[in-house]
């Protein structure tokens, strides 16, 4: 059984931040954050709330981290710094 957390108020807390922000970064288009209501309570599963902060710092730094990424940066880094 998953972890989860319950109520726009909870959810604010475990995050750091607001109530408000919570709210907007549900309901925007873009991979939202992923909460879901059961009988009228908002939950967030700990799980998917993993998932997406993943996903929000691959996008912060631009491309996701995987061992073959990393190596075709360094080797482009490495054509750079020759040219």
């Amino acid at each position: 059984m998953s972890s989860y957390v319950e109520t726009w108020k909870g959810i604010a807390h475990a995050l750091g931040r607001s109530e408000r922000w919570c709210r907007y970064m549900a309901r925007r288009s873009a991979d939202p954050l992923p909460v879901f209501k059961v009988g009228g309570i908002v939950r967030l599963n700990g799980c998917d709330l993993e998932e997406w902060l993943s996903r929000q710092r691959d996008r912060s730094l631009g491309r996701p981290l995987e061992l073959n990424t990393m190596a075709d940066l360094l080797d482009d880094q490495a054509i750079q710094l020759s040219a």
